[in-house]
C-alpha cells in the first residue's frame, strides 16, 4: 500500500509539472524576454575611475595600471589573505594572462611588510582524473598567453612560488555535484585536461566545517517566466583552505579549524578578481561582469544532475529553455555581487581578445584559435565591472573584424546582447556605471 501510494504521489506531481508546462507555454511574459530598461545613473553616485594601462608587456602593464593605483598597498594590508581569481577554464586567449597573473603576486608579495597569505583560484567547472580543480588551463599548454620564458600552461606558477617558499597556495574549486554535460569532449575529447561537472558530495551540510560549496535556497535568484513558471538559481560560494591552514569562506570570511570548529578570525579576505575580455555569444562579452561564473557553482541547477537542484537552473542556464533571454544570466551574478561578495580590485587583463570572426569557418573555439584573436596588449583596473566592461568593448572590440558586431556588441543599441546583458546586471546589482561620460579613464 505505502509502495502504491509514492507512486500515485510520483505520477501526480509529474502531471502537475506536465500541466504546468502546457499552461506556461501559453501564459508566457513578454517582459523576460524584453530589453531591460535603461535605469536612470546619478551622476554623483554612479562617477566611478578606472585605470589603463595599454601597449607594454603583460608584467609591465601589471606594473603601469597598480602604479596609478597608487601602489597595491591601497588595496593590501600586511596582514591580509589575499584571493585572486584567475579564468582557466579556456586556455590561449580564452585565458588569463599567465605573466600578469605571475606579476601580481608578485608585487603582493613585495609589498613592504607583507606578512599575509596569497591563495590564486577558480573553479573550471573541470576535474582531473585525481580528482583535482586544477584542471584545463591550468595543465593544457597554450599558444598564446603565457608569457613567461619556458612556461606553457597556468600550473607553471605553482612549482615557481612554491620553489620559492613563498606563501602562495593554488586552489582549484570543485562543483559540488555532477553534471548531465560530463560525457561532453569540451575541445579534449579525451579528458586530459578535466571532466566537466563535481564530485557529487552536494552542498555543505549546515554546521559542516569541510570545504566545499554552500547552496542557499532561501536567497535563490528568481524571476516569472510565465503565469506557472520561474527561472531560479540558488546563491552558492565557496569555501576552501589556504596552503597555510587558514578557512576561506567568500561570503563570511577568514576561519581557522580547531578541531571540528571553524572559529573566526580579525583577518582582513581581499579578492583581486583577473578576467580576460572577449566576445560571448550568449551575453555580448565576457568580462568582468561575468567572470563570477567561475566562482559559483555551476552544478546548483539545471544541468547539474544533485536531487537538490531539482527545478533550479544553474546560472549559465537562467535564461535558456522557453522563452530564452540567455543575457539574463546577469541576474544571478549580480544577486551573487550584491548577496555575497564583490571584488576589491579587478584587473581586465585583455593581451588577447577572442572575437567571432567573420568568414570563420574553424572548428576551435573562438577562445583557442589564432584565427579568431587580436592582441590588444591593455590591462583595465576597477572596482566597478560594468563600466569595466563597457569600456573594454568600445575601446578593444570595436575595431575587430567580428560577424556578430551588431547583434552582439553595439552599446548604442539598446537590443545587443551586450546591451541587454548590463543593463540587467546594473539593474540587479543596484549600481554600475553604462554612461562613459561618467567615468574618468587615467
Amino acid at each position: 500500500m505505502a509502495a502504491g501510494a509514492i507512486g500515485l504521489t510520483g505520477t501526480a506531481l509529474a502531471l502537475r509539472r506536465k500541466l504546468g508546462t502546457a499552461v506556461g507555454k501559453y501564459t508566457q511574459h513578454a517582459s523576460f524576454t524584453a530589453t531591460p530598461p535603461l535605469v536612470p545613473h546619478d551622476p554623483a553616485k554612479d562617477r566611478t575611475r578606472l585605470h589603463v594601462a595599454r601597449g607594454g608587456s603583460p608584467a609591465a602593464n601589471v606594473d603601469d595600471v597598480l602604479a596609478k593605483l597608487g601602489g597595491i598597498g591601497t588595496v593590501v594590508g600586511t596582514d591580509d589573505v589575499v584571493v585572486v581569481k584567475v579564468s582557466a577554464q579556456w586556455w590561449n586567449q580564452g585565458m588569463t594572462n599567465v605573466a600578469a597573473v605571475k606579476r601580481l603576486v608578485e608585487h603582493v608579495l613585495e609589498r613592504p611588510g607583507f606578512k599575509g597569505e596569497i591563495v590564486v583560484f577558480e573553479n573550471t567547472h573541470f576535474r582531473l582524473a585525481n580528482g583535482s580543480g586544477l584542471s584545463r588551463a591550468w595543465t593544457r599548454p597554450s599558444d598564446r598567453n603565457v608569457d613567461v620564458p619556458g612556461w606553457t600552461t597556468m600550473g607553471d606558477l605553482v612549482a615557481h612560488f612554491r620553489d620559492r617558499k613563498a606563501p602562495v597556495s593554488f586552489v582549484g574549486l570543485v562543483d559540488a555535484g555532477e553534471s548531465s554535460l560530463s560525457g561532453d569532449a569540451w575541445h579534449d575529447p579525451t579528458h586530459e585536461h578535466g571532466t566537466y561537472g563535481g564530485d557529487g558530495r552536494g552542498p555543505i551540510p549546515k554546521g559542516d566545517p569541510r570545504d566545499g560549496y554552500h547552496w542557499d535556497f532561501e536567497r535563490a535568484f528568481r524571476l516569472a517566466k510565465s503565469w506557472t513558471e520561474e527561472a531560479r538559481t540558488p546563491l552558492s560560494w565557496p569555501r576552501f583552505t589556504s596552503g597555510g591552514g587558514l578557512v576561506v569562506d567568500l561570503q563570511d570570511g577568514v576561519f581557522r579549524r580547531e578541531g571540528a570548529r571553524l572559529v573566526k578570525t580579525d583577518r582582513k579576505l581581499v579578492w583581486i578578481n583577473m578576467t580576460t575580455a572577449n566576445e560571448h555569444g550568449s551575453t555580448g562579452f565576457t568580462g568582468a561582469c561575468k567572470s563570477t561564473m567561475g566562482v559559483v557553482d555551476m552544478s546548483a541547477g539545471r544541468l547539474g544532475t544533485h536531487p537538490l537542484a531539482s527545478g533550479y537552473a544553474s546560472v549559465h542556464y537562467f535564461g535558456h529553455g522557453r522563452p530564452s533571454a540567455t543575457w539574463r544570466m546577469a541576474g544571478p551574478l549580480a544577486h551573487f555581487a550584491r548577496e555575497v561578495r564583490s571584488p576589491d580590485l579587478i584587473l581586465t587583463v585583455a593581451e588577447w581578445v577572442a572575437f567571432d570572426r567573420a568568414g570563420y569557418a574553424g572548428t576551435e573555439d573562438i577562445r583557442h584559435s589564432a584565427e579568431t584573436c587580436s592582441q590588444t596588449k591593455t590591462i583595465i583596473a576597477g572596482t566597478d565591472p560594468v563600466a569595466i566592461d563597457v569600456w573594454a568593448v568600445r575601446n578593444l572590440l570595436a575595431d575587430v573584424p567580428s560577424a556578430n558586431t551588431k547583434a552582439l556588441l553595439d552599446l548604442d543599441d539598446p537590443d545587443a546582447m551586450v546591451t541587454k546583458f548590463l543593463r540587467y546586471y546594473r539593474e540587479v546589482r543596484g549600481k554600475g556605471t553604462l554612461e562613459t561620460a561618467l567615468v574618468d579613464v587615467a
